[in-house]
């Protein structure tokens, strides 16, 4: 969540950049293959084949123009040819065009599920494997490369319609031209000038051609920049600063998190997620929240992290309301720590310090508390060791571990848990749990609980259902009174547990 950096808010936004910020409700919405397929395929034809597209045009219209200068002042009839032919052109030109505008659009959409099943495939390659479904993913992938090809098929006849009618009206005119000079009565004109009539008229008629034709190749490559211009405008999320309204650099000092009537949609057109919560987490308390699937507590964190702006009421976090300030400046004082770990290609200390604040001493102090400095040292680049794409040659609990020592490192007095233990064994779930009680006793910590166990020793449980707030006290008193929902969700998971 640190990882933003500020940019100039007067700053012209490239695509990438409109992309990056663009808010979670965008991603939920736009398949990855979609995206990459602006970003690859569209981004290519932007940046090779039209500038190339732009100077074979210009080229050929100012060599369209000097022949056009130089026949009328050598024979101007020609123009009586040149003029109807031009015409005609253009009428072909519309004609082609209006169907190649939406086969150059339909292409784009037909390709962009081809890229995003390749992409799902390739990420889940074991899984496949292990089930025995390639052949199912095989003819999704002919079916989908079929849609593809339709159009790309249906685009490539258009072009040839057009170019051989073209060329079949070059060919008409300069066979009329040659019998028309050819059946003349001698010294009726000097044949100087019907050498130079028929050289230049022929260069004439195909320059034209030519012209006409770049002209159709280049529309439909403008629907590449028409789809980026699309990506290039999407609505940002809330500016990263706001340097009127800045928040001191000890805050939060506190981590006091006050809720207010908090209500929250995903879209303007969807009900209401969370219906009007209003609570108070103390700072440097451990609050649990639970609910059934559905019931609003990734709603809320998402909320309190600004992924989701609220439909009303207001979140305030010791006393400054986190609508109030860049989302940069909340996002780097939080910290959370998610249920799947990231980890980037790069380094352990490129994972664990990406800004490079910290010192070599502070990531191997942090590595120790998270207990992976003995597995590190045994590395042979100690903290420049390797680390693969998406951290595939670490665990999964050591993963999360990393996520650990990240948090270590920053310190924050607001910690949230977003079922960070649900994908580890239940060692590792203890060594965070120990963890965080040796080394964030003083901090907000707000745990989404998968596990209800892990729950169990936090000062405070939240337990929502629909939206609202259905029970809100300790665990002690809510499991002392047996009729409670925090009970039976005790019950139910004691029950699976045994089961």
């Amino acid at each position: 969540m640190a990882w933003a950096t500020p940019v100039s808010p007067d700053a012209e936004p490239p695509m990438h950049h409109c992309i990056f910020r663009a808010p979670m409700s965008f991603f939920d919405s736009t398949p990855s293959g979609r995206i990459l397929n602006r970003a690859s395929t569209d981004q290519s034809a932007v940046d090779t084949n039209v500038p190339y597209l732009v100077a074979a045009f210009a080229f050929a219209l100012i060599q369209l123009f000097g022949i056009i200068g130089v026949m009328s002042q050598v024979a101007w009839q020609v123009f009586i040819v040149f003029i109807p032919i031009l015409a005609v052109c253009v009428w072909y030109q519309h004609y082609y065009i209006a169907a190649a505008r939406e086969l150059s659009r339909l292409v784009g959409v037909c390709k962009a599920p081809v890229i995003q099943h390749f992409a799902e495939t390739i990420a889940g390659s074991t899984t496949i494997r292990s089930f025995d479904q390639e052949s199912r993913f095989r003819q999704t992938n002919v079916v989908l490369s079929d849609g593809y090809s339709r159009p790309k098929f249906h685009i490539a006849g258009a072009m040839e319609w057009l170019c051989f009618r073209l060329d079949v009206l070059s060919s008409v005119v300069f066979g009329f031209s040659l019998i028309f000079l050819i059946s003349v009565p001698e010294g009726f004109i000097d044949p100087a000038i019907a050498g130079l009539v028929v050289t230049y008229g022929l260069n004439l008629n195909m320059l034209q051609v030519w012209v006409i034709w770049n002209l159709c190749t280049m529309e439909n490559q403008i629907i590449s920049v028409e789809r980026i211009l699309q990506y290039a405008t999407i609505p940002s999320e809330p500016p990263l600063v706001i340097e009127e309204n800045r928040p001191k650099h000890s805050w939060p000092s506190h981590g006091e998190i006050s809720i207010q009537n908090l209500q929250v949609r995903y879209a303007p057109h969807m009900p209401l997620v969370l219906r009007g919560i209003s609570c108070t987490f103390p700072g440097g308390m451990k609050t649990g929240i639970v609910g059934r699937t559905g019931s609003g507590k990734s709603t809320l964190i998402q909320t309190l992290f600004r992924i989701v702006d609220p439909a009303g009421g207001h979140i305030m976090i010791d006393g400054i309301n986190i609508c109030s300030i860049g989302v940069h400046d909340l996002r780097s004082r939080l910290s959370i720590i998610p249920q799947d770990p990231t980890m980037f290609e790069g380094t352990v200390r490129g994972n664990l310090d990406p800004l490079e604040e910290y010192t070599d001493e502070q990531i191997w102090e942090a590595l120790d508390k998270c207990q992976l400095g003995d597995e590190v040292r045994k590395k042979e680049g100690k903290l420049d060791s390797a680390v693969s794409e998406n951290g595939e040659n670490w665990s999964m609990g050591q993963r999360q571990l990393v996520c650990l020592g990240r948090i270590l490192l920053k310190k924050s007095k607001v910690l949230v848990l977003d079922e960070a233990t649900a994908s580890v064994d239940t060692a590792t779930d203890n060594l965070i749990q120990q963890t965080l009680k040796e080394h964030f006793s003083d901090c907000t910590v707000i745990t989404i609980a998968h596990r209800i166990t892990s729950i169990l020793d936090s000062d405070t449980v939240l337990l929502l259902d629909h939206g609202l707030i259905c029970e809100y006290d300790s665990p002690r008193r809510l499991l002392e009174d047996k009729s409670s929902s925090f009970s039976q969700l005790v019950m139910e998971y004691a029950k699976g547990s045994n089961s």
